[in-house]
């Protein structure tokens, strides 16, 4: 097997327990330890996973960097029909929802909100990554009280 196919299988090994950590055993000491920095957390190795590929899929068709630089739609849809791009892809798709999926889980601890409705919206954020972080904060908004102060200390 070649590099961008040992990065794509190692990448979907290595996402599954990262996710079941964060929506099954949110509370737990490792979960916490893991994810609990902001700076140094499961999507910061998926980022270097996704920083090679890109890296290889450049290397493999240095034309890929003018799509990168300039992208267009037929030019992306090549890239991604590549094995590396499509490799690349895929692992930033993991990186993105994953960072998300922490920053949700991060958040709803801090705000004491309950993990049974948190947890399905999690698995929201792995499948569809967006919609899932959409789905979250709108939950968080409607249930919100009333008398809570805003999220953001920048806000007045």
């Amino acid at each position: 097997m070649n590099l961008p196919g040992l990065l794509f299988e190692w990448a979907n090994l290595l996402v599954i327990p990262c996710w079941a950590l964060l929506v099954f055993l949110p509370r737990a000491t490792v979960t916490r330890r893991l994810f609990g920095h902001p700076r140094w957390a499961p999507p910061h190795l998926f980022a270097l996973f996704y920083g090679l590929a890109v890296v290889l899929a450049v290397l493999a068709d240095p034309a890929a960097l003018s799509v990168l630089l300039r992208p267009t739609l037929p030019g992306v849809q090549a890239l991604l029909g590549s094995p590396g791009g499509a490799a690349a892809g895929w692992i930033h798709y993991l990186c993105f929802d994953l960072f998300i999926g922490a920053r949700v889980w991060r958040t709803a601890l801090r705000r004491g909100q309950s993990f049974a409705w948190v947890s399905p919206l999690l698995i929201l954020v792995l499948m569809v990554g967006p919609l899932g972080w959409l789905s979250y904060e709108a939950v968080s908004w409607i249930t919100a009280s009333r008398t809570d102060g805003p999220d953001d200390p920048g806000r007045a």
